[in-house]
């Protein structure tokens, strides 16, 4: 895959060619300036790799800028892992500034596996954001229950409710039914559909589908071999089922990934590492090599391998980006 990267310059480019690739681009209005919607946690990976070099060899000018793209990623990386990170625009400037510098002074770039790695990460654990564009309707809500009520409210304003019992097996007992068409149906069952075979399959998963194969089993018996402007006659057990298949999309939607895992470890981990660093010091430890271990280590277990496929090369330089933030909070940058 990084066959064709020499230096770090080389580098630079092709990660920012996958950010693009996978997270799109942030343009300014004049169309003058264009940069990737990196995520918190993409821009923590990317300085990982870059921030040992760095570190080891600028000047005072290059360090300064470094560490004020540092201070932003202390500030705000971790709290937008999963988001668009606020300071791209300042980060994707410094990293270019970093390659070219690393390139002038001839620093031999990371090995090809670190790249690789690096590459297959960006973009590869995409932020959860609900059901993100509209549905066939034109609706589109924060989660996926709520869009669920949205599409309730929709059809019950055009078509009328009826609150009927619940079916055998659902509570819920009063729930508003719109008095939704063969036609809304089919339409409805081919969203959701699509969606439950896209949720994450946490908790509850399997259950969901069953019950969702019940449903579109009475989809296919009932709403395709009718008229399409006749009322469907299973509207209850359709949109009770649909309402526990909503909110099972929903929790898999919500549920942390292995990132959002590790930068929560790499959180607490960077919290204590203070008391860590001062133990390490009085047995005589490497004050840097032991603070990289114990960050890495912690991010590499609770991310059950998240960070395995960069090697050493960013698990020290992972340590260390949070050595140094702790050190510049406590006024030992000399550390």
């Amino acid at each position: 895959m990084t066959s064709h990267i020499y230096t770090w310059t080389d580098g630079y480019l092709a990660v920012r060619h996958r950010a693009f690739e996978t997270r799109g681009g942030i343009e300014v209005d004049t169309g003058s300036a264009r940069w990737p919607r990196t995520t918190g946690g993409d821009a923590l990976a990317i300085a990982s790799v870059f921030d040992p070099a760095v570190r080891a060899n600028a000047t005072p000018g290059v360090l300064r800028r470094w560490r004020a793209a540092l201070g932003d990623l202390e500030q705000d990386a971790l709290a937008s892992s999963r988001r668009t990170y606020p300071h791209n625009r300042t980060f994707w400037a410094a990293v270019e500034m970093a390659g070219v510098f690393l390139d002038d002074i001839a620093i031999a770039s990371p090995a090809s596996a670190t790249w690789d790695a690096l590459l297959e990460i960006i973009g590869a654990h995409p932020r959860n954001s609900g059901p993100g564009s509209k549905d066939p309707f034109g609706l589109t809500a924060g989660t996926f229950d709520d869009l669920w009520l949205a599409q309730r409210k929709l059809f019950g304003d055009k078509r009328g409710i009826d609150q009927p019992d619940p079916p055998p097996g659902f509570g819920m007992k009063g729930l508003k039914i719109p008095r939704t068409t063969n036609a809304d149906v089919i339409q409805l069952a081919a969203y959701w559909s699509d969606q439950l075979g896209k949720a994450a399959q946490v908790m509850g998963y399997k259950a969901a589908v069953d019950k969702w194969r019940a449903a579109l089993a009475d989809v296919e018996k009932y709403a395709r071999s009718g008229k399409p402007d006749d009322l469907y006659p299973k509207n209850n057990e359709f949109w009770h089922t649909l309402n526990d298949v909503s909110i099972q999309i929903a929790i898999g939607d919500e549920a942390p990934t292995s990132w959002d895992i590790a930068m929560a470890s790499v959180k607490d981990s960077i919290t204590h590492l203070p008391e860590n660093v001062k133990h390490a010091a009085s047995e005589g430890v490497d004050l840097l090599a032991s603070a990289a271990h114990a960050v890495g280590k912690v991010a590499n277990e609770a991310g059950k391998g998240l960070f395995a496929g960069f090697g050493t090369p960013l698990l020290v330089g992972a340590g260390l980006v949070g050595l140094f933030l702790i050190s510049r909070g406590h006024g030992h940058e000399e550390a």
